[in-house]
């Protein structure tokens, strides 16, 4: 049921601002989910969490169920719950989008989220306070000035050409390894989701990688044209560079890697 009315509501013919507001509110209300949105300056915001996004599939498919569902989800989806996390542990978020993953913590960690979309970025800038955020696009190679492919609606933003999006600018990049010298400490987790260029993204984590302790990566069936999956080159690179597959998810294509040599 929930996903038929979510499908039902992004299908209806609504303009956006207090219309949209007012159907998904009906909708959280059939769905008992307690949330409730507003709309201002452009931006779609969550009542009492003040949580902001801009686009209205983001925000049926992430957040009619609730924060918590949210929450939940993403804590599946990246196999956070067989993590064990402590204080002041380092995160980085590649792909960042709203920065939902930063509310799965319960722990106090330092957060490091990376988002190239400028106006996804802009809601992440809201979102997460008092925590290390970054407009450029994680790749092999730093300081590049690269095309960037807007698909912000669905979240899929990408570097790989792709044939669905709205926008075309230019970025710049960054790299793994460059942000690592910039920390200057070993880092308990990567979440990465590239939309298709995971394999470049590790290509830019050498130096670095054996500080990482756990990668969490979503190489599901996003890249390019083709619409191809990165399984097979992201085990490959990481098995190579001693880290082992602990948990796969085959339903999102979301692997697990831990370090076999880390001692945090």
């Amino acid at each position: 049921m929930p996903k038929i009315l979510r499908n039902f509501l992004m299908w209806l013919p609504i303009p956006n601002g207090k219309y949209f507001c007012f159907f998904f509110n009906f909708f959280s209300l059939v769905l008992n989910s307690k949330i409730k949105i507003y709309f201002e300056d452009g931006f779609y915001y969550i009542k009492n969490l003040k949580w902001r996004f801009y686009h209205r599939k983001s925000g049926v498919y992430f957040y009619l169920l609730g924060i918590n569902k949210r929450i939940s989800f993403l804590k599946k989806k990246y196999f956070l719950n067989e993590i064990k996390f402590k204080e002041d542990d380092i995160i980085i978020d590649c792909g960042a989008n709203n920065g939902d993953l930063s509310l799965c913590f319960d722990e106090k960690i330092k957060y490091y989220g990376l988002e190239p979309s400028p106006i996804v970025f802009s809601n992440l800038q809201h979102n997460v306070k008092n925590q290390e955020l970054i407009n450029k696009s994680v790749w092999k190679n730093s300081k590049d000035k690269v095309s960037l492919y807007l698909s912000d609606e669905g979240g899929d933003t990408s570097i790989i050409p792709i044939s669905d999006y709205t926008e075309k600018i230019n970025i710049l990049t960054i790299t793994l390894d460059e942000l690592i010298d910039d920390i200057g400490s070993k880092i308990k987790l990567i979440k990465i989701e590239g939309e298709g260029s995971e394999p470049e993204i590790l290509e830019g984590l050498n130096k670095n990688l054996s500080k990482v302790e756990y990668l969490s990566i979503d190489a599901g069936f996003e890249r390019g044209i083709e619409q191809k999956s990165t399984f097979e080159e992201c085990e490959t690179y990481l098995k190579k560079n001693n880290f082992e597959l602990v948990n796969f998810d085959k339903k999102n294509y979301v692997l697990l890697f831990k370090n076999l040599y880390s001692n945090q």
